[in-house]
C-alpha cells in the first residue's frame, strides 16, 4: 500500500515476545527473501504451461501468482499485530495484476469462512485478508517446485493452502485476544474452532510433508501451523536460508 503508516504504540495487554515469536518471525523473513531472490523465475515460470511446470492442468499458473483480493490495508491493525503486514504487503505489491480466483482461493475461502464466523467486521476482514494471502504464497512455492523434479497434484497443493492459511488466520485471532483481551466468546469459540482444526490437521501432516518434501513449499507449510514439529530446525540449530 502507497503512503505512510502511523506509528502505533503496543497495546497494554500484549504479552512479551516468545522465543517461537522469533523463531516465526525468521522464518516470516526467510519467506519474503526466498519470493525476491526468485522473483525472475516465479514470474517466468508462470508463463509457462502447468504440465511444463509439474502442475495439475487444473491450476494456470499465472492465476497462483495473481494478486489476492485486498480485503484489508496492509497496516491494518490486527494483522500488524499478528506480525502479518509483509504477508499482506508482499503478494499485493508483487503479484500478477490478475486477480486471483481458482482453486487454492476456494481452498483458504473454506477456512476463513469456517474461523471467522460470527466475528465482527474488522477481525472478519482481517481474517479473510490473512487467508486470502495465504493461496498466493503457496502458488509462488508451487510455481517454481518444478526444479524438484515431483508433480503437484491439486489435492495436495490444497492441502497445503488450507495449513498454511490456517496458519495465518491463528495469528490473527490469537493478535485479537492479546489486544482486545480474551473476555469476547466469539473470539474464544473462534480460537478453538482453530485449535481444533490444527489437531485435526496434525494427524495428516507427516503425509503432506512427504508428499511435498524438496520442494520450497516445505518450509512454508512447516512453519506456518502452530504443530510440534513447526520450528524443529530452528531448534536444532539447522542454518535455514544459507543455501540462497
Amino acid at each position: 500500500m502507497e503512503g505512510t503508516t502511523t506509528a502505533m504504540s503496543p497495546p497494554a495487554t500484549l504479552r512479551p515476545a516468545s522465543v517461537r515469536d522469533g523463531w516465526q518471525a525468521l522464518a516470516d523473513g526467510l519467506h519474503v527473501q526466498r519470493v525476491h531472490l526468485h522473483h525472475d523465475q516465479w514470474r517466468q515460470a508462470a508463463t509457462l504451461p502447468p504440465e511444463q511446470l509439474g502442475l495439475p492442468a487444473e491450476l494456470d499458473p499465472v492465476d497462483l501468482v495473481s494478486k489476492p483480493v485486498l480485503v484489508v490495508p496492509c497496516d491494518d491493525v490486527l494483522i500488524s499485530a499478528a506480525g502479518l503486514t509483509p504477508w499482506i504487503e508482499v503478494p499485493y505489491r508483487l503479484g500478477h495484476d490478475r486477480t486471483a480466483s481458482g482453486p487454492l482461493t476456494l481452498a483458504v475461502d473454506e477456512v476463513a469462512r469456517m474461523l471467522a464466523r460470527d466475528l465482527d467486521g474488522g477481525l472478519e476482514a482481517a481474517v479473510h485478508g490473512a487467508t486470502r494471502s495465504s493461496a498466493w504464497w503457496v502458488g509462488v512455492f508451487a510455481v517454481i517446485h518444478h526444479e524438484s523434479g515431483r508433480t503437484a497434484s491439486l489435492e495436495m497443493l490444497q492441502s497445503a493452502a488450507r495449513a498454511v492459511s490456517l496458519g495465518a488466520g491463528m495469528r490473527v485471532l490469537r493478535a485479537a485476544l492479546r489486544t482486545r483481551g480474551e473476555d469476547s466468546a466469539v473470539l474464544r469459540a473462534a480460537y478453538c474452532r482453530a485449535v481444533a482444526e490444527v489437531v485435526v490437521l496434525e494427524a495428516s501432516l507427516p503425509q503432506l510433508l512427504g508428499e511435498i518434501g524438496g520442494m520450497r513449499l516445505t518450509d512454508l507449510v512447516t512453519t506456518s501451523v502452530p504443530w510440534r514439529g513447526q520450528f524443529t530446525k530452528y531448534q536444532s540449530g539447522t542454518g535455514a536460508g544459507q543455501v540462497e
